[in-house]
């Protein structure tokens, strides 16, 4: 008897350990599972919120008595912060004068000697359904690397838009889901990804960094909790840099806080 229930205990534990085995592979994806259905909820609500900025910028530059300038076509993220059209996109996108100057300004550059200027001639916003309006840029902040943009007439309809003001403020790994809109070749398609809070910045002011391993998104693009919360925005950092030569400027694309954009939107909101 004792040989039975030996063998019995053998056969049963081999059964175990089957059981488990068959069913480890399965529970893994249920997680994984779960984690994509959040990222899509989030995705469809705020979607439409997210859209392309056509602009067309003029360039001139001067050093040394010689001068160049130039004109060129490009797309940008944006992100609707009013049913107005109101939208918020990084001022490096609209105006990167402020980046070339501090790069090129460093230490063995005679300022006398160098002047930049960037103008924006075409300004349009496209929405998710594929109109586009003219629009203008009506207010500027260099520190925190914003512009905001509107539509120059009033439109008839009010079109999807975040509210700045139910926000989340994330801890150190926590999840994220970024949303961005993909340009011409891509068919204005929504793109979209799961990251995680890599490291929190305090000073001057609070800001998150995403893994930057998978972390494709452009400036303006916005980022939420898996609750569908706005964390915020995707913009650039310049640190400066006293000292350095010319070219060392330092540049950092961080997110900035939902909470710090809803203060100068405030101000945007009422220049129209």
């Amino acid at each position: 008897m004792s040989s039975q229930r030996a063998r019995c205990a053998r056969m049963c534990a081999v059964a175990w350990m089957a059981m488990v085995g068959w069913l480890l592979p399965l529970a893994a994806p249920v997680a994984g599972d779960e984690l994509a259905t959040q990222g899509r909820q989030v995705v469809e609500r705020w979607k439409e919120a997210v859209v392309t900025v056509r602009l067309v910028l003029k360039t001139s530059m001067s050093f040394g008595g010689e001068a160049q300038e130039e004109e060129e076509k490009t797309d940008a993220t944006g992100t609707v912060i009013d049913p107005s059209g109101l939208t918020v996109v990084s001022l490096y996108d609209t105006d990167p004068v402020e980046v070339y100057k501090r790069i090129m300004g460093g230490e063995g550059v005679d300022q006398s000697k160098f002047s930049m200027e960037s103008k924006v001639t075409d300004l349009k916003l496209r929405f998710a359904d594929g109109k586009e309006v003219p629009a203008k840029v009506v207010l500027r902040d260099n520190d925190l690397d914003l512009a905001f943009v509107r539509p120059q007439e009033k439109l008839a309809d009010p079109v999807p838009a975040l509210d700045l003001s139910d926000s989340a403020a994330p801890g150190l790994l926590d999840q994220i889901v970024w949303l961005d809109r993909l340009r011409e070749e891509g068919d204005w398609g929504i793109i979209t990804g799961l990251d995680r809070i890599a490291t929190i910045l305090h000073k001057p002011r609070t800001m998150y960094i995403p893994w930057n391993g998978d972390f494709v998104a452009e400036l303006g693009a916005p980022a939420f909790s898996l609750e569908g919360k706005l964390v915020g925005i995707l913009v650039m950092r310049l640190r400066p840099s006293a000292g350095a030569r010319a070219g060392e400027g330092g540049m950092l694309a961080v997110m900035l806080p939902a909470a710090d954009i809803l203060e100068v939107a405030k101000q945007a909101l009422a220049a129209q």
